[in-house]
């Protein structure tokens, strides 16, 4: 070739599409190194050579006597230099020995070549090379030769072409290092959320999980501090749950900050988004005005959000003294490692909610069992007279309560004789259900069965059973009651109602059903209450059926209650044998209207039936 001819469009158009084409094959390659044969390969061919070679910095190849450079690729190589004479290759060169002096300098450099001349052998005539320094800034990754006779082997446009594809290799050889780091950097990362994913799957107390993340997140981003904060227990503000390489201890020291946008976590939480501040002495000190804060001279400062199911749920935060910003790959790990706490967090906060709950149910069947206690353990056996009841809180523990007990006898006015024993009947609700409830109902029924046990009459009784509940009231519950007294022999039933559902009486004679009413309200709202006190005469063969009204509030899926007339239907819908055949039939008649619709109310049922004369 001529080198001071021009080159023609021709020529340039062909230069630049072999150059496109090496480029591309350098850039789609996923091995550079391997793809490095082929690009030497046109690029010979277009130089109208027929030999390269090109060598790649190694460290490593220092201790084989290669003076720290490696063959990487080669094109045609001449008898003298085959690729498997180690002879031939470990030895150093004139050109690597330039590149180590920094002399390479030039867009390219013609170089006598020392390799060819110490080798013995067919050389093909070749004794020159040009050498390009494959080059990422101003560090040199390795050397591209190619070599000729002489000289004039080396054409401008050949010269210019072999430039270009040097710079192109050096780009493509740092891509792929920087691509292999990476890889590396993202193999390590996903080492350590595995094994971060690992030690929190056996870990379910939330303090644990807490502090092995924070710790774990402080020595992966190796930073000065790090801190886990989530809602606290007052509004408005996040609580220190984990803290680690803080001088002083923000989670016994029961830090806050504001979960709105007046403070980075707070931001962070509202937003879903990192922050990330390189220093916070010279940055917005929003987030760091508190004292306590302050003294811990942070200078770096990042927090992450913890979400789950889109739900913030907390924020995990590392700090520096010194300035320091993180990277998007340092973010992007804190981020991933923030992802599975709170994946963790949510399952330990799962964990302790079942956990108290079974402790709850268990505790709640323990109150069930000493609440059943309290209630009658025997129906009561009077001569002439049966008695059924039914209880079924719509919790584990309830607020209604029933009773029976002894009374002294009473004596009549003209004999002077003292009568049958009488019978104390009570049945009541407390206005509300579950724990509370079950707290009242115990209370109350020992102050009824203590004001009437001394034989005071049914108003009298629950008055003063009132004013005890108001001396000690604990609480803003109140009490509806019935109390009845009743004189076997005579059938005679004394009452008082405080707010009470009215209680049945069925007539055996007629058929008839009747409310037990009293005028009267419920204990527990006011000092000075009236309560009417009535009697009636209880014949043999007649029904009493006293309840409350989680019977006649009982609803159907529809929200209709079953209300008093379903009641009075029930009582009466079949002859009534027994007391306990009366108290089945309104039981199955619920059961039949809710058709298993949730229990909304506790429910109690009790009757009474005097025996056919």
């Amino acid at each position: 070739m001529d080198p001071i001819t021009a080159p023609s469009h021709t020529d340039v158009a062909e230069d630049l599409t072999t150059l496109n084409q090496i480029v591309e094959t350098l850039n789609r390659a996923v091995d550079v190194r391997g793809a490095l044969n082929s690009a030497l390969a046109r690029l010979v061919e277009l130089m109208g050579l027929e030999t390269g070679w090109i060598f790649l910095r190694d460290p490593a190849a220092l201790e084989g006597g290669a003076g720290g450079y490696v063959r990487a690729a080669h094109c045609n190589l001449p008898p003298a230099l085959v690729p498997d004479d180690a002879a031939a290759w470990q030895s150093g060169c004139k050109c690597q020995r330039l590149c180590d002096e920094g002399r390479l300098t030039e867009a390219y450099n013609e170089v006598r070549c020392s390799r060819l001349a110490s080798a013995s052998g067919d050389r093909r005539g070749l004794a020159v090379h040009a050498s390009v320094p494959l080059r990422s800034g101003d560090r040199i990754l390795g050397i591209l030769n190619v070599a000729g006779p002489d000289w004039a082997s080396f054409s401008p446009r050949a010269l210019a072409l072999l430039t270009n594809v040097g710079n192109q290799m050096g780009i493509a050889l740092e891509r792929a290092r920087l691509f292999d780091l990476l890889k590396e950097q993202r193999i390590l990362e996903q080492a350590a959320l595995l094994d971060l994913s690992n030690q929190l799957l056996g870990r379910l107390d939330l303090d644990d999980v807490v502090q092995y993340v924070v710790e774990e997140a402080r020595r992966l981003l190796q930073a000065d501090a790090g801190a886990l904060l989530l809602p606290g227990e007052e509004p408005g503000c996040l609580a220190f749950r984990a803290a680690t390489g803080w001088r002083s201890d923000p989670v016994a020291g029961h830090y806050r900050v504001s979960d709105d946008e007046h403070s980075g976590p707070g931001l962070v939480m509202r937003t879903q988004r990192p922050l990330t501040v390189e220093d916070v002495e010279r940055g917005d000190a929003e987030t760091c005005r508190a004292e306590w804060l302050r003294s811990e001279g942070f200078r770096g400062h990042a927090v992450v959000p913890l979400v789950v199911d889109s739900r913030s749920i907390g924020v995990l935060v590392i700090d520096t003294r010194e300035p320091r910003l993180l990277d998007e790959d340092e973010v992007r790990l804190l981020r991933l490692m923030a992802n599975q706490a709170a994946i963790a967090i949510e399952k330990a906060r799962l964990h302790r909610e079942e956990v108290a709950r079974q402790r709850m149910e268990q505790e709640l069947a323990v109150g069930r069992q000493i609440q059943l206690t309290l209630l009658p353990k025997d129906l009561p056996a009077v001569p002439g007279w049966e008695f059924a009841a039914f209880y079924q809180p719509a919790r584990q523990v309830g607020g209604d309560f029933y009773d029976f007990f002894a009374l002294p006898g009473q004596r009549h006015r003209r004999e002077q004789a003292v009568l049958g024993q009488r019978l104390g009947l009570v049945i009541a609700d407390v206005t509300d259900k579950g724990v509370p409830a079950a707290l009242m109902m115990a209370v109350s029924r020992t102050i009824v069965r203590a004001t009437a046990a001394s034989g005071r009459r049914p108003a009298a009784a629950l008055k003063l059973a009132n004013t005890l509940m108001l001396k000690d009231s604990w609480s803003d519950l109140f009490v509806t009651a019935f109390y009845a007294v009743l004189e076997p022999h005579s059938g005679r039933l004394t009452y008082a109602n405080a707010g009470h559902n009215r209680p049945l009486w069925v007539q055996s004679s007629t058929g008839q059903v009747h409310e037990l009413a009293a005028h009267g309200i419920a204990l527990g709202v006011q000092k000075a209450i009236k309560l009417e006190e009535r009697e009636i005469d209880v014949a043999p063969g007649d029904t009493l059926v006293f309840y409350t009204d989680g019977v006649t509030d009982a609803m159907d899926s529809t929200g209709q209650l079953f209300d008093v007339e379903r009641l009075r239907v029930a009582v009466v819908a079949s002859p009534p044998v027994s007391a306990q055949q009366v108290l089945s039939a309104v039981v199955d008649a619920i059961g039949a209207f809710t058709g298993g619709a949730p229990q909304s109310d506790d429910l109690t049922l009790v009757v009474a039936r005097r025996h056919p004369a």
